[in-house]
């Protein structure tokens, strides 16, 4: 958390935009708006709440991010080390507790580079890294006093609970993994009412009313075509990461080696192929192509098994623990080199006004941006849209010098403070100059994004802003077409610059 807290600037080199989106989520919860209510979006409160609390802890500025992100660590660590050491011994408990907290904190996502600094889709690291914790109760039997097994239910019960308001997808797989858990895992039967109780509380506060907003948003997202149901896709996926997909396959088939010998139930290699299964799942609904964390538990279930073993087998356990310890060092290396990226600022832009005060971005410009202002603007509607490049994407440097122009635009003296709405991905703008963000929209918008009415989306909004150069230009021209008419009628244009088209409602009487 030092590591990632020292440095004076938040860094960001990579999906800039996503990063931005969760200070807008966050910014529309401070501004007392309801998620699901005030504004839409698939994921949970849970994935911008560390966020709000970040602002209230140092301001609202890049670093609240960070800050959430230790907090999720922290939850992380306590939750990890309440299973842990009840299962394991010191050191594989110790590797298990650091596996956890250090994936929650990472500033590059699983599967990707480890110095791509990213921030975006931070969910999915809180996820992968919690669920982690989850498997482990459920399926590696504790060692001590069975007077301790409530403990475990009420972790598994936060746990399952933060699912649901994290991320769909996690909460399926918890509750996969726990009726998986009901037939392999004998410690999870021992107290079946207990664990009953706490299932269908958990899913009957999933169906509730005050649910029912979130769960809409969750189907509008479904039936706009966020789900990844393509089976060649994920079998793509699962081969081109042939060498790590081959160490889960050789876990499943060492397992039943184990129950073909007779030296395991065959609990043990349905419980191994059923979390392999369900972690392959969570995958294929995550915008990263390889990568298992939660699977890594494994390992720590085969590790338990054969050191209970008296016999030379049990000798061999430790060997098993590398897996884990390379998704330590993988965290731990990721970490430490944003530490020392972030301390050189001398080949970084550095956002120095505006809530994005801070935020600093590699300099690299590809020079589109230049090379398309140097074009004849179009001036009607379904034109602007025909400007965009679809399939160049803009660097870090180039998304903020986009933003920066806007700001600058909407913040020069002329323009009263007002609702904004941008026909892109993310609308950065109410963070950016501490506005109130406006109601009805998506928080994010792209490809596989439900197209909201227009009475919904523009409802209080002053200004519109159309980018020239789209994050996702696909959206931005379905969204010009689909809005021309309520867009031509209430919002004239009243400027354009080198990256944007404001339009601008006239002054209410």
């Amino acid at each position: 958390m030092w590591a990632m807290l020292s440095p004076s600037i938040v860094l960001s080199n990579d999906m800039t935009w996503d990063f931005v989106y969760n200070l807008s989520g966050a910014w529309h919860l401070w501004n007392g708006q309801a998620e699901h209510v005030d504004f839409h979006d698939p994921l949970g409160l849970l994935s911008f709440l560390p966020t709000l609390l970040g602002f209230d802890l140092v301001g609202l500025t890049p670093h609240a991010f960070l800050v959430g992100a230790c907090l999720i660590a922290m939850v992380a660590f306590v939750s990890a080390t309440l299973a842990a050491m009840r299962r394991l011994p010191l050191l594989p408990a110790v590797l298990f507790v650091v596996f956890v907290s250090l994936l929650a904190l990472r500033p590059a996502n699983v599967g990707e580079s480890l110095t791509s600094y990213t921030f975006a889709m931070s969910y999915n690291r809180y996820g992968w890294s919690l669920l982690a914790v989850l498997t482990l109760i459920l399926f590696v039997p504790p060692r001590d006093d069975r007077r301790l097994d409530l403990l475990d239910t009420a972790v598994a019960g936060l746990l399952l609970t933060t699912f649901f308001y994290l991320k769909i997808t996690y909460f399926a797989a918890g509750i996969a993994l726990a009726a998986l858990a009901a037939v392999t895992s004998p410690h999870v039967r021992r107290r079946p009412v207990v664990t009953a109780i706490m299932v269908a509380l958990i899913l009957l506060n999933a169906v509730a009313p005050w649910n029912h907003a979130y769960l809409a948003d969750i189907l509008d997202a479904v039936r706009a075509g966020a789900v990844r149901s393509k089976l060649t896709f994920h079998v793509n996926n699962f081969f081109t990461n042939g060498e790590g997909s081959a160490a889960y396959v050789a876990a499943v088939l060492f397992s039943a080696w184990l129950w073909w010998r007779g030296l395991a139930s065959i609990r043990l290699p349905i419980a191994v192929a059923g979390i392999l299964v369900v972690a392959l799942f969570v995958l294929s609904q995550n915008h990263q192509t390889h990568g298992l964390p939660a699977a890594i538990v494994v390992a720590f279930l085969l590790y338990d098994h054969l050191s209970r073993r008296g016999d030379a087998m049990a000798s061999a356990a430790p060997v098993l623990m590398i897996f884990p310890l390379f998704v330590v060092s993988a965290s731990a290396v990721s970490i430490w080199a944003y530490h020392t990226r972030a301390g050189d600022e001398s080949d970084l832009q550095i956002v120095a006004r505006t809530n994005l005060k801070g935020l600093a971005v590699p300099i690299d410009r590809s020079g589109l941006l230049d090379a398309f202002a140097s074009g004849k603007p179009s001036h009607a509607l379904l034109n602007w849209s025909r400007a965009l490049q679809p399939h160049v994407e803009l660097t870090a440097t180039e998304y903020v010098d986009t933003i920066m122009e806007a700001a600058d635009l909407l913040a020069d003296g002329k323009h009263r403070p007002g609702g904004i709405v941008v026909l892109d991905q993310v609308n950065p703008f109410p963070f950016m100059l501490g506005w109130v963000p406006p109601r009805g929209g998506n928080l994010w918008s792209a490809t596989g994004a439900p197209l909201r009415p227009a009475s919904e989306v523009f409802g209080d909004a002053d200004y519109v802003l159309i980018p020239k150069f789209s994050t996702d230009a696909a959206w931005t021209e379905r969204a010009a077409k689909a809005y021309t008419d309520h867009l031509s009628k209430h919002y004239p244009k009243v400027e354009d610059t080198r990256s944007w088209s404001l339009l601008s409602r006239p002054p209410r009487p």
